[in-house]
């Protein structure tokens, strides 16, 4: 699978909606160019160009892993879309230039009408010469329409799920599980007792991150001796397991289903209504164990017409469910086995049963110390432990492993791990992508705030103006992520930090960052490289000393839009004096771009970890 599928369109999608609300009949933009016809021309025909552009974006997005052609077209598309958005920042900078010198004092405050006079104050020099970057922006962006039929480019709104998981099936390996010995009893008791309430039908749903080993656990108790017995003992006993995977289709799953229990007649191939009787009729009154692994659908009615096939099963029956979703687990059952990570103890138990499989650990003293440091790297997640650990099994030079543990996930393009995670990615809607592609902004390991997040999406236009309460949808997209177990709470915050934080799991860190295509990353990280000039969020980490000279490569970063300090230490307060306005509740931030110019770089210090 080609990682960099479909990323980095999530900010050129957010980019085209701030300037179409930028761009609206009634807008402060058009009002300040009321004296000046052919400029709000122009800006109608940005606009309508860059409608068109819009509409085929979707289908360039999924097309561009396949057709370089098409990915260059995008990354051009980008570049003309930043430099449309910049012109208009332009504009807005004037005005606030002309507010800060008091030519407009209460700026802030006036009406239309009043923003409309504002044009009085900007020079005809200042006109021409925004007339003349908005042709060539329109020019620009008129050539990049005019390739959309030769690469075959359609109208598409939403995006094309792709399947990237092989199927899974029953088999397990015991000797393969660590550290779930208490989940496995547990639910073993749970499968093999009657449900307190009288119901016949118990759903389990087992949720946690990908990777995490929910199949793994359900493979282990659907294979349990006890288990089996049981089912075996049963004399209308049934057992089946089925993957349902991302693309639900309730005729393959029926189909599927009847396969498994033995039911099935080529003749009722493609008849859902024929399938579904017959799936019903062989499941009553027969005590059933069925496995619907990696479930994505939460839409209730349909899991209502799935649930119907089961209803008139024996007591007892039992419908394990393994999902990322925690919206998946809530719609089916009251409550949920939710996954943790591996401890530090069994991730080596795991990891060392891979890599040392043929050779002793103890013999290699120098692989099994930098084995531990590779494991630890994992935080807990069981399949990136086999993933890398598969790697090294037939590496005997220390400085092969050395090598695994300097390089970053991402460039393990060929293994499991990321793929793995990408269907959490490819599965979000278009607005969510975009604001989990944001959260790339923040160090792993660093816990933020739910507020600080969602200031930061809605800053950068990542939730919609339109929407009636802002704080309430950017909090909506929040929990949503959560409930996806793409973000995590952190479990016991430290005394400095009572409040309630979050973070992101080292790899889904990892996998925000190719969602975003470098354009958020950390100053630190990104020192010397030439993804600092591509960036278009930034934040650095307060406190390491030397502030200032950090600082010095941001003069030549004209993309960049946010730029977020992250408070590490008390070292904090002596930068906020030099470089920071007295509030520090204002957005505002002013260094030197060279000995005889300012140039003015939005900072949010007051979303900055307390």
């Amino acid at each position: 699978m080609e990682i960099g599928l479909a990323v980095g369109g999530a900010f050129l999608s957010s980019a085209l909606n701030v300037l179409f609300d930028r761009l609206a009949p009634q807008g402060d933009l058009l009002n300040m160019f009321q004296k000046h016809k052919h400029h709000i021309q122009l800006l109608k025909k940005l606009k309508m160009t860059l409608r068109g552009l819009q509409i085929v974006l979707s289908d360039a997005e999924n097309k561009q892993a396949s057709n370089p052609s098409v990915s260059d077209w995008l990354n051009e598309l980008r570049d003309a879309v930043d430099s449309a958005e910049n012109l208009i920042e332009e504009v807005n900078y004037e005005a606030l230039r002309l507010k800060v010198e008091g030519q407009h004092q209460n700026f802030a405050e006036t009406s239309n009408q009043q923003v409309s006079d504002l044009n009085l104050c900007l020079s005809d020099e200042f006109f021409l010469n925004i007339k003349d970057k908005l042709e060539d922006t329109i020019e620009t962006l008129e050539v990049l329409e005019k390739q959309i039929g030769r690469l075959g480019l359609k109208e598409h709104f939403g995006s094309t799920k792709q399947e990237t998981r092989t199927p899974s099936t029953s088999v397990v390996d015991d000797s393969d599980i660590f550290g779930r010995q208490n989940e496995i009893e547990n639910l073993i008791d749970l499968l093999l007792s009657e449900d307190a309430s009288g119901k016949k039908l118990t759903v389990v749903p087992i949720v946690g991150m990908g990777g995490l080993g929910k199949t793994t656990l359900a493979k282990a108790v659907y294979n349990d001796a006890k288990v089996s017995e049981a089912y075996k003992a049963d004399h209308f006993g049934l057992k089946a397991w089925y993957c349902v995977s991302e693309a639900y289709d309730a005729l393959r799953i029926t189909k599927g289903l009847l396969q498994e229990i033995g039911s099935f007649d080529s003749k009722d191939d493609n008849n859902l209504n024929q399938l579904q009787v017959k799936s019903k009729e062989s499941l009553k009154g027969k005590k059933f164990l069925i496995v619907l692994d990696d479930v994505w659908n939460d839409n209730y009615n349909e899991w209502v017409d799935l649930r119907n096939l089961f209803v008139e099963g024996r007591m007892g029956s039992k419908i394990i469910v393994t999902t990322r979703k925690e919206s998946v687990a809530l719609m089916m059952a009251n409550e949920k086995i939710s996954m943790d990570n591996l401890s530090t103890e069994d991730s080596w138990s795991l990891f060392k049963r891979h890599a040392f499989e043929n050779m002793d650990p103890m013999g290699h003293p120098e692989l099994e110390e930098v084995g531990k440091q590779i494991a630890a790297k994992c935080k807990g997640l069981p399949l990136a432990l086999k993933t890398l650990a598969g790697m090294l099994r037939s590496k005997s030079e220390v400085e092969e492993w050395k090598r695994i543990l300097r390089s970053e996930t991402w460039e393990l393009r060929d293994k499991d791990i990321l793929p793995a995670l990408m269907l959490s990615y490819n599965d979000l809607p278009a607005h969510l992508k975009r604001c989990f592609s944001f959260c790339a902004i923040f160090p792993k390991d660093y816990p933020f705030r739910k507020e600080q997040v969602i200031h930061l999406w809605i800053a950068n236009g990542l939730v919609p103006k339109e929407d009636e309460i802002i704080e309430d949808s950017g909090n909506q997209y929040f929990l949503e992520l959560r409930s996806r177990s793409l973000l995590e709470k952190v479990p016991n915050p430290s005394k400095r930090n009572i409040e309630e934080s979050f973070l992101m799991h080292d790899l889904v860190n990892d996998l925000a960052q190719i969602a975003s295509s470098k354009l958020c990353i950390r100053l630190e990280e990104s020192q010397g490289s030439h993804m600092l000039e591509k960036s278009r969020h930034l934040s650095y980490s307060m406190g390491e000393g030397g502030e200032f000279e950090k600082l010095t490569t941001l003069y030549k970063l004209e993309q960049l839009r946010t730029f977020v300090p992250i408070y590490i230490d008390v070292n904090y307060y002596s930068l906020s004096k030099r470089v920071l306005s007295d509030d520090i509740t204002q957005p505002k931030f002013s260094i030197p771009a060279s000995p005889d110019e300012k140039k003015l770089i939005l900072v949010l210090p007051h979303l900055a970890s307390q």
